[in-house]
């Protein structure tokens, strides 16, 4: 029985069974190998080693945060007065939101000014010193205490010489020294007056009213400032999501009144798989891109910056949060809207070698790369390489050689690869772009 050639046998089972292209070169490799001599050059098919100066774009998912969430409380305790906003509405930074009830505030207040005006009124007196006119009056009164004290201490002695030459009674003595002893006492307390209001005020008595007027300025300045804590402001440029509270209802320190976020600029979240974690820094630029989905509406695109790298990941999907800040002045973006966030890594290392995939021999152990270099009087030889591999980039991929060198230019085997051996001499029958 007459056995077909080999090419004639792939022909008819390939036109029969549609055998893909690689398959078919596999068989036509093999077949001519083994129709050449043990010696002689193996058939290989080669693509060039190159440099591919930059990597692929990074295309992810992003979802549009704000860039602050607050929930704004009240900083006293009050009654609800005035709602001055609605859900949806945009506001401006120290726009009153929420009016508290002041009546009581405002009633201790005028009694605190009160009480202040009282004192300063005090203190002037006490600062300006004693009038003239007092100090005269006191003088004049003085004066005539000391006059009815000299009158009563003449009278005094001459009952004190009639009583002692048995003239006058004991009685009558006893009351003029009373009399005598009562003058000089109003005398004293005249003159103790003139003299302190010839000296003026006591320094403590200046300070202690001092004192009085910094706690009155202090009481005035807490009340006041908890009747302009009773007005919730907006704390920055934003819009109100959520109102809590109604007109009438009593509101505690710390009871929330309205959730509000900002929306200028806005935050993108974006989830980095892990691969490409370690090619993304603060600071970089990106392009934030919204879909129109509308015929004829071109996507937005805007400019963004990574300002936060999250460096807790998800253990399920090995991905990690980055957020992305994007100017939003004329508020195009809203919060939850989905985006497409585009980042072109830096360009690569000038010592980057690319290969085809298909030069790749693998192994349990080891990842090869067989290349092709002429020696002199031998021919071309296949020289293994063994590598590790990086990024991807279409039907290229990324080669770091672990035992041996490769350069850019240089052949790499992308047929017949799986047949060569150290050493073994190749010849190129077909070179691949």
């Amino acid at each position: 029985m007459k056995v077909p050639s080999t090419n004639k046998f792939i022909n008819r089972f390939r036109s029969k069974y549609f055998l893909v292209p690689v398959l078919f070169s596999f068989f036509l490799f093999r077949g001519q190998a083994q129709a050449q001599k043990p010696d002689s050059p193996t058939r290989v098919g080669v693509a060039k080693a190159r440099i591919l100066p930059e990597r692929n774009k990074i295309e992810l998912p992003g979802n549009v945060l704000p860039w602050a969430t607050s929930r704004l409380a009240a900083e006293v305790e009050g009654r609800v007065d005035k709602i001055m906003v609605e859900e949806g509405q945009s506001v401006t930074a120290g726009t009153p939101l929420i009016y508290l009830r002041t009546q009581p505030q405002k009633l201790e207040l005028e009694l605190a000014q009160a009480e202040r005006e009282m004192t300063v009124n005090r203190l002037e007196e006490l600062t300006t010193g004693t009038r003239p006119e007092s100090i005269e009056a006191a003088n004049a009164s003085m004066k005539n205490a000391e006059y009815a004290l000299k009158l009563s201490q003449i009278e005094l002695t001459r009952i004190e010489k009639l009583f002692k030459g048995g003239v006058l009674s004991s009685n009558d003595y006893d009351n003029a020294k009373t009399a005598a002893d009562r003058a000089q006492a109003i005398y004293d307390e005249k003159k103790a007056q003139w003299n302190e209001l010839v000296a003026g005020p006591r320094i403590e008595e200046i300070k202690q009213q001092q004192a009085r007027l910094s706690v009155a300025d202090t009481k005035i300045k807490l009340i006041q400032d908890n009747i302009d804590r009773s007005v919730i402001r907006s704390p920055f440029d934003g819009s109100i999501i959520e109102k809590l509270t109604e007109v009438g209802q009593w509101l505690e320190k710390g009871d929330p009144g309205l959730t509000m976020i900002a929306t200028n600029p806005v935050k993108v979240e974006v989830h980095i798989p892990q691969h490409h974690f370690y090619q993304v820094r603060k600071g970089i630029k990106v392009q934030v891109i919204l879909d129109s989905r509308q015929e004829g509406v071109s996507d937005r695109v805007f400019q963004g910056k990574v300002i936060e790298i999250i460096p807790f990941g998800n253990s399920a999907s090995r991905t990690f949060p980055v957020r992305i800040q994007v100017d939003n002045s004329k508020s195009i973006l809203t919060v939850g809207m989905l985006v497409k966030v585009v980042y072109q890594p830096p360009n690569a290392s000038s010592k980057q070698i690319y290969i085809p995939k298909d030069a790749l021999v693998r192994s349990p152990g080891e990842t090869v790369v067989w290349v092709v270099r002429p020696e002199p009087e031998k021919g071309m030889k296949a020289h293994k390489v063994i590598v590790t591999l990086g990024e991807q980039k279409n039907s290229m991929i990324a080669i770091t050689p672990k035992d041996g060198k490769i350069k850019a230019g240089e052949w790499v085997v992308v047929q017949g690869n799986e047949r060569l051996r150290p050493g073994r001499s190749v010849e190129i029958i077909k070179e691949f772009p």
